[in-house]
């Protein structure tokens, strides 16, 4: 019996509809693959996937609007690291090559779908890393998705 697991990504309308491609990691780095690995970044509560975007855009607040997709990831497909199982600097400000390591690895090993890895910005919450060339990707699915709008 796997139980659902809902996770949340914001970003742009214009690429809404390729939401789960992973083509961004293709073009930039993360904090948790190096650039030219396909990774779908989700956070755990809409909140954290606010903060993340607001923490990445400083003070500029956009005027186009983006959109909040709520995806259904199963349990059975994530593998779980907590901060205690992460190498020391796998927080750091700016990102290093620390966290990245551990994130193309994960990557590379087709292990899982999904990597489900702590917040920088709260202990309580987390991100979920997406593998979107996973042979079990197709069990990943977007359930809805919002106008969300940072200037009102």
């Amino acid at each position: 019996n796997v139980c659902a697991v809902y996770v949340y990504r914001l970003c742009k309308r214009i690429y809404s509809k390729d939401v789960l491609d992973g083509q961004g990691g293709l073009n930039a780095a993360g904090r948790w693959h190096n650039q030219g690995h396909r990774v779908v970044y989700c956070t755990s509560s809409e909140a954290l996937a606010v903060l993340e975007l607001r923490v990445d855009l400083g003070s500029y607040v956009p005027r186009s609007p983006y959109v909040m997709h709520t995806i259904d990831v199963p349990d059975g497909i994530i593998t779980e690291l907590g901060a205690e199982a992460l190498p020391l600097g796998w927080d750091a400000v700016p990102h290093t090559g620390t966290s990245r390591a551990v994130g193309d690895e994960w990557v590379e090993s087709a292990r899982s779908v999904a990597l489900r890895v702590p917040s920088i910005h709260t202990e309580t919450d987390r991100n979920l890393l997406l593998n979107p060339v996973h042979g079990e990707f197709g069990r990943v699915r977007v359930l809805a998705h919002r106008i969300y709008r940072f200037d009102h």
